[in-house]
């Protein structure tokens, strides 16, 4: 079991706990206005676009030996800020201008220690990313839950905000620890637990039983339903290597259903040492031999291809004439073209080199045309830049892809040598248009509900701040639960589920606006109105991120990347800093000298409303357009 990529999530967890309650304390004990504190949030928010990636990709990517020292350093600098932030005096004159410094360090530095984290955790994990990486993460999730209602319960007593600077101090302290502890390389695969104990794996590949229900005719997987699955499952009996990916076909289809939404009910877990000849430590006697009678043909196999490619090289320039006068070939005959695919199929040079290659170059398969080029050119921007994985993650978190814009901006940069208009055809799209507007709009409006939540829940509605935890809490639980619901039943539904979400965002916004302090039941709608607007917006990133092959059906992968690190952006970044700022104006716009109404907040939840209606609006163009 790894122990050091879970310390990481939970150390952070615990030192960005105290992040929701900064706007209570600004407002009680520095005396800001609600529209200074949007535009304190706000700052950190947008400049985590440029941050992540100039971080992640383009430094500690450059040197992957210390990865642990520039998570250790950027710990040390990011909590500084926010310690000075709690350190500066009550009603200063230079208080504001402090505090607006104070968060552009942290926007700089201690906004990028998530995805570092993230980026730390896919290299330890290696090839076996795809199934551990959710779980390592949702002990963070854990923690952080754990946290608010800690916090929350602290704060009763606490009129001094005094447990956020210790919570800080010593979440800072366990992060700072266990970066410098951390070595940032694969990990032994002995070291990985098991998803299910099932007594099968420990046979050879060679003598694992078949599957008890045989695989539809009518299955998008079926070994004669598209001839791009043709190639994995044609069975070669004079190749061994051929032979080897026959017997794990069923593996094979396990692993795309992880990567596209088009495949359901997996029956096999992933298994990459199956699908590309990686060796074990534990294989048998006849696995290494079978495995070395394979390499010594494919081999073999290579030579012979390179020579008669050398060959045809040098006799292409003086029989192109006489072809041409002869007119076109004569068409190969079945058994000739039969042989050409299996010697094709049998080169390793044709072969995904590993797991994380193979989920990185899955959503090509669209666009069979330069598929060698373009795995080639993969393979190069992965090594050089691993992190970039993250942005091809199947339900990557909110803010990961976007660290892939930075680099996208580059010149001269791997990006850079792409089919520029077909880029911008693809933008011109309308269904990536309306994609893009309504990811941006739902990030807006996401901050507009929630940036400035807690001061209205406790100065507007009264609620004791051990509620306030427990609403912090349920908003990290609807995100961990967020993920089934998207794999289990919203993508089949794509438009009903885009439907249900802003009805429910809207019912959402419609009950904070109704509720009433000192009421019997206003801390049980509270709680529910959270859970629901929560679930609802995590549901809607994991819809919309997972369509984006679905809505570039012809571009290719650095395309869908790109799309991918927008939609981040407007989601996780620009949308929230303008909802921020908006939702702040408005609550000083409208706020009366009553000071526990707030008037304002209703208006914010008003025109959250009429943001949602224009979101549901142009979401038609790209959830109807992928079911059709």
């Amino acid at each position: 079991m790894l122990f050091w990529p879970k310390l990481l999530s939970i150390a952070h967890a615990i030192a960005s706990s105290v992040r929701p309650y900064l706007p209570l304390y600004l407002s009680h004990l520095l005396g800001f206005t609600c529209a200074d504190i949007g535009i304190l949030l706000a700052v950190p928010l947008a400049l985590r676009v440029a941050s992540l990636g100039l971080w992640t990709v383009l430094v500690i990517d450059q040197r992957p030996l210390l990865h642990g020292f520039f998570m250790a350093l950027l710990t040390a600098v990011g909590t500084a800020a926010l310690v000075l932030i709690l350190w500066i005096p009550p009603h200063a004159k230079f208080a504001w201008s402090a505090a607006l410094f104070c968060m552009l360090l942290d926007g700089i530095f201690y906004q990028p220690l998530g995805v570092l984290i993230d980026s730390a955790i896919i290299k330890i994990l290696g090839d076996y990313k795809m199934m551990y990486y959710d779980s390592q993460r949702q002990w963070g999730d854990v923690a952080a839950a754990v946290m608010a209602v800690g916090i929350g319960w602290s704060l009763d007593d606490d009129h001094d905000f005094d447990t956020l600077m210790g919570t800080i101090l010593i979440g800072a302290v366990l992060l700072f620890l266990v970066s410098l502890s951390t070595t940032v390389i694969p990990a032994d695969p002995s070291s990985l637990e098991s998803p299910e104990d099932d007594p099968n794996d420990h046979l050879t590949p060679l003598l694992k039983p078949a599957p008890t229900s045989p695989i539809s005719p009518s299955s998008p997987t079926h070994p004669h339903s598209h001839h791009h699955h043709h190639h994995y499952y044609t069975h070669h009996p004079h190749h061994p290597s051929q032979h080897y990916v026959t017997t794990n076909a069923n593996d094979l289809e396990a692993s795309i259903h992880v990567m596209s939404q088009y495949y359901y009910e997996p029956r096999y877990f992933y298994k990459p040492y199956n699908l590309f000849h990686e060796q074990l430590s534990h294989i048998s006697e006849e696995d290494a031999s079978m495995l070395q009678q394979m390499a010594s043909q494919n081999d073999t196999v290579k030579a012979v291809q390179e020579e008669t490619m050398t060959t045809t090289e040098d006799e292409t320039a003086t029989t192109t004439s006489s072809h041409e006068a002869a007119g076109p070939p004569p068409p190969l005959s079945p058994s000739a073209a039969a042989a050409a695919r299996g010697q094709a199929d049998d080169d390793p040079s044709c072969t995904f080199r590993s797991s994380s290659q193979y989920w990185a170059t899955t959503t090509m398969a669209a666009t069979s045309a330069s598929t060698t080029a373009n795995d080639i050119h993969s393979d190069a921007i992965f090594d050089a830049m691993p992190s970039l994985q993250l942005a091809l993650m199947p339900s990557p978190p909110p803010e990961t892809p976007m660290l892939i814009l930075p680099v996208a901006m580059v010149p001269n940069s791997f990006f850079a040598t792409d089919d520029d208009s077909g880029d911008e055809r693809c933008r011109q799209r309308w269904p990536v248009c309306s994609l893009l507007i309504t990811v941006f709009s739902m990030g807006t409006v996401s901050a507009m509900m929630n940036a400035l939540l807690y001061i209205y829940l406790h100065d507007g509605l009264g609620l004791p701040m051990h509620m306030i935890g427990i609403v912090g809490m349920v908003s990290t639980a609807a995100k961990v639960a967020a993920k089934p619901i998207v794999q289990h039943w919203a993508n089949r539904w794509c438009h009903r589920t885009v439907v249900v979400i802003h009805m429910m965002l809207i019912l959402c916004a419609l009950g904070y606006t109704m509720l009433q302090p000192a009421h019997l039941g206003v801390h049980v709608a509270v709680v529910v109105l959270q859970i629901l607007q929560a679930l609802a917006f995590n549901v809607f990133w994991y819809v919309a991120v997972q369509q984006v092959d679905a809505v570039l059906l012809t571009a290719g992968q650095h395309q869908r990347m790109i799309l991918r690190g927008r939609m981040s952006a407007l989601f996780n970044s620009i949308g929230p800093a303008i909802g921020a700022v908006l939702a702040g104006y408005l609550v000083d716009l409208y706020q009366q000298t009553s000071y526990m109404t707030f008037p304002g907040f209703l208006l914010v939840y008003k025109c959250s409303i009429v943001v949602l209606a224009i979101s549901l609006l142009l979401s038609r163009g790209w959830s109807l357009a992928i079911e059709d």
